[in-house]
């Protein structure tokens, strides 16, 4: 997603704007994955648990 420059926004200030932006985007994706792996990881342990008679 392309974020145009905000019209109040002084010029100085829009390299920094953007800096920030990419870095939510950067972790807005590593949270997706975190998420992606702990469903995986809850997945797993459940099949585990089911395997071993649902007894820990």
């Amino acid at each position: 997603m392309t974020m145009l420059p905000d019209e109040e926004t002084p010029p100085a200030d829009q390299s920094e704007v953007d800096r920030l932006r990419a870095e939510i985007a950067l972790l807005r994706t590593e949270k997706d994955l975190l998420l992606k792996a702990a469903i995986g990881f809850a997945a797993d342990a459940c099949a585990l648990r089911q395997r071993a008679g649902g007894e820990w």
